[in-house]
């Protein structure tokens, strides 16, 4: 399978070659990518054309950082493809297993991995191992191979804001680029290792995403804008999908997803209406069913969940679950559990 990205990922790739006194055009034509495509930030590119892109780019502009640069450069909207991973994430644990996910599935076929030992815990970048082998030179996966820990980091930092700190980073090329790395990374980077990969601390994967930042409002709507073009096309689906998206953010009002279909919020409730649907009830039923879901583990707290379900007092969503549960968010928390236990004893 041909390794993808998205086009998005290009973000800023212009403007950053214009500071740097070049032709982008003539870059991005040189490595086989059309500049129409880039300008319009569309579809996919692969992985393998975006590499040869930076190494030319870095050797041309006498720039060896060049795809740490770009990564840095990079606004939230560049990674809108990750909605769906955020928006089905309380913690930054749970937001790397489901991205890892997502990029291990066409059309990215990214293979990266999360082990958690003991008081750390790593996130290896196997997909760039696979890369090697694709291109040319290893100068020209090394690039892009600091591209993509680039825009990880970036992102990993958007979504735990200033709480998010690395513990080291290690690479397998054994000698560096250049002298950036430190600036880049704020860790200890070490070389000739036998897998690209971040250190981090284990409390760090119980970091909440911080769904309501500045940032991720920007990346929320740049994803619902991907989602209303390509995600489904039948009004209770886009629907369903908005009220996911716009939960965390406390918008998730018939207002404002009828705002972000370009309707009036009666011909919104009318066409809901002509398919025996009505739009609070769908909200209610999505709430609960996460609801339920947040409330099967020990964790996040009742804040947290409360929050994630869209509500802006904890009383609001204590009310719900005695409509929904006949019962305390504690008591279905600790009922679910003692389900669950009880069903892995019945299993052994």
């Amino acid at each position: 399978m041909t390794q993808q990205i998205k086009t998005t990922l290009l973000t800023g790739f212009c403007d950053l070659v214009d500071q740097l006194h070049h032709n982008p055009e003539i870059l991005l034509t040189s490595a086989g990518i059309n500049p129409h495509q880039v300008a319009r930030l569309s579809g996919y590119l692969p992985l393998s054309s975006v590499t040869t892109l930076l190494q030319k780019s870095a050797q041309q502009l006498d720039c060896a950082d060049f795809g740490l640069r770009l990564a840095h450069s990079q606004g939230v909207a560049a990674l809108a493809f990750l909605g769906p991973a955020i928006s089905q994430s309380l913690t930054l644990e749970e937001f790397l297993k489901v991205a890892i996910d997502l990029l291990g599935n066409p059309p990215y076929g990214l293979r990266l991995a999360l082990q958690n030992k003991g008081d750390r815990a790593c996130l290896s970048f196997h997909c760039l191992e696979d890369l090697q082998e694709q291109v040319e030179t290893p100068q020209a996966a090394e690039q892009c191979r600091e591209f993509l820990m680039g825009v990880c980091l970036n992102t990993l930092q958007t979504l735990c804001g200033d709480h998010f700190q690395l513990e080291a980073v290690h690479l397998k090329t054994q000698r560096p680029l250049h002298g950036q790395y430190q600036e880049y990374f704020k860790a200890p980077v070490h070389f000739g290792s036998d897998c690209n990969l971040f250190v981090l601390s284990s409390n760090a994967l119980l970091l909440p995403t911080e769904k309501c930042g500045t940032g991720l409002r920007a990346l929320f709507k740049a994803y619902i804008d991907d989602l209303l073009q390509q995600g489904a096309t039948d009004l209770p689906g886009q629907v369903e999908q908005l009220i996911d998206c716009l939960m965390p953010l406390k918008r998730c009002s018939l207002q404002e997803v009828a705002n972000q279909l370009g309707l009036h919020k009666r011909t919104l409730q009318r066409r809901l209406r002509n398919r025996g649907l009505v739009f609070e009830d769908i909200l209610d039923r999505i709430r609960r069913e996460r609801a339920e879901y947040y409330l099967s583990g020990e964790q996040p707290p009742m804040s947290q969940i409360s929050s994630m379900l869209g509500y802006r007092e904890q009383s609001s969503f204590n009310r719900a679950c005695a409509r929904w549960f006949k019962a305390t968010p504690m008591r279905v928390r600790r009922r679910l559990l003692a389900n669950a236990a009880h069903g892995a004893v019945e299993t052994e």
